[in-house]
């Protein structure tokens, strides 16, 4: 884990900047840092656009029977891409620049979700429905019960009512 973090915020940088030099040495500074600056307003604008469109879908998955997964796949991967086109320099616009297209945040969504369920992650769905003007809460998950359902090392708490009620 601390090879990852050694990595994103000790080797990006330093390939960012050696990319930039580069390209800097080949057209010049000031074209380098207008090219960074016009990458980062345009792909920021295409981020607000298509984040506003992930919330409305979320918000018509929420309200009908429609599951949530593909709107939160795309809303955290269009947060991924902002933060990418937030830093300058061209690896990280370009990486950003690929998250903006919505069938590669599908495909790395899908690729996440499987590693998940590969390595035995606990799945629970959650739903707010109303009905007859009310709202219904629905959770659903997975349980298994034992023989024993208080273990020997648990201790019993009695039950006390909130302040305010009258007690018998």
């Amino acid at each position: 884990m601390a090879w990852i973090f050694l990595l994103v915020f000790v080797g990006v940088p330093l390939v960012e900047l050696s990319v930039l030099i580069e390209v800097g040495s080949d057209i010049g500074a000031f074209s380098t840092i207008v090219l960074c600056l016009l990458t980062a307003g345009v792909g920021l604008s295409l981020i607000r656009m298509q984040g506003l469109k992930v919330v409305a879908d979320l918000q018509t998955a929420s309200a009908g029977d429609r599951p949530i997964v593909e709107p939160l796949v795309h809303g955290f991967f269009l947060l991924i891409a902002g933060v990418c086109l937030f830093f300058p320099g061209f690896i990280t616009d370009a990486i950003g620049g690929l998250l903006l297209i919505p069938p590669v945040r599908l495909a790395l969504g899908r690729a996440g979700l499987a590693g998940a369920a590969a390595r035995g992650s606990r799945n629970f769905y959650y739903s707010n429905r109303r009905e007859n003007g009310k709202a219904t809460i629905i959770i659903d998950g997975d349980f298994t019960e034992t023989e024993d359902p208080t273990p020997e090392d648990a201790t019993v708490i009695e039950e006390v009512p909130p302040p305010g009620r009258n007690q018998p």
